[in-house]
């Protein structure tokens, strides 16, 4: 089974990194809000767009960021990610437009946030199992703390460099995944161990769908640590879990906590601008929310390593 420990603290480390440098950035994205409705002269619609675009592709690619990770390597995928991430800041930092924004800023980081952010949390639960919460409550708490220190220093880049100078220090910070990446090192457990043909043959496998599970599914190699020969065995029962009624009942709840959390992140900044709060006192209204989120995650998690 997981470790429970060990190497696993440091995949707990990466995961942290990778939550500071995705969600917690991402949510410093709207302190940029009201500069770039200023520069370009749009409306706050228009302007929304950039911080509901980073986000939408983050999480509809997150799917695409675990195919990378498990059939190519987590080390990959999140080095990949980095690379595309850092690359979209950067690009944005030399933006003539709201739409060139749209592409840069929200679609590739976007993407590149995605291809980190699945296979890291994916690879915490991977190296535990008893104190599994706790492990995901401590990296999970990095977009807290990521955010209680970025939204402040951010605040300061802008105004010491202008928000195209804090957006290529930003791509330049956002690099630091690939050394998160780095140290997602694989495990191989005794459960992944079993190959196709030793799949087939157990006794839960109704004789009937034997062979046509044979004829569907597409066994690509993998290169594992322990073997240069292990075949992933994929077939749709990988893809059951999507119509279980306990995953589509979370999916639903999800949905709807992200209609709630997400217009707060966007709009809190320009509308605290908006009333007369000043920018300094704006940006930390979103170090109030990084500490709230660190103090429940941490605390929710190790309330359930409890149960």
């Amino acid at each position: 089974g997981p470790p429970d420990g060990g190497w696993g603290w440091m995949i707990v480390a990466g995961c942290f990194l990778v939550t500071i440098c995705t969600r917690a950035v991402t949510r410093c994205i709207s302190i940029f809000f009201v500069e770039f409705q200023a520069y370009f002269g749009q409306d706050y619609a228009r302007t929304a767009w950039i911080h509901s675009i980073v986000d939408c592709a983050t999480m509809l690619c997150a799917p695409l960021g675990s195919l990378i990770s498990n059939h190519v390597s987590c080390q990959v995928g999140i080095m990949l990610g980095g690379l595309l991430a850092s690359t979209g800041l950067i690009l944005s930092s030399f933006a003539t437009s709201l739409e060139h924004l749209y592409l840069s800023l929200g679609i590739l980081t976007g993407l590149g946030f995605a291809l980190c952010y699945s296979p890291a949390i994916a690879m915490v639960g991977k190296y535990f199992n008893k104190r599994k919460a706790l492990a995901y409550g401590i990296a999970m708490s990095g977009s807290g703390i990521g955010t209680f220190i970025l939204a402040p220093v951010v605040q300061l880049l802008i105004e010491q460099f202008s928000w195209r100078g804090a957006l290529l220090i930003l791509g330049g910070f956002v690099l630091n995944l690939c050394v998160c990446g780095a140290l997602m090192r694989p495990i191989a457990l005794k459960e992944d161990r079993k190959t196709a043909p030793e799949f087939l043959e157990q006794d839960y496998v109704p004789e009937a769908q034997k062979q046509d599970l044979k004829r569907m599914s597409i066994c690509s190699p993998l290169i594992k640590a322990w073997s240069h020969e292990c075949l992933c065995y994929c077939s749709w029962k990988e893809y059951d879990f999507l119509l279980m009624p306990g995953f589509m009942v979370l999916a639903v709840s999800v949905l709807f906590m992200a209609y709630g959390c997400s217009p707060l992140f966007v709009y809190l900044v320009p509308y605290a601008l908006s009333v007369g709060v000043s920018h300094h006192q704006a940006a930390f209204l979103m170090s109030i929310l990084g500490v709230i989120d660190i103090i429940g995650n941490v605390t929710f998690g190790w309330l359930t390593d409890r149960r």
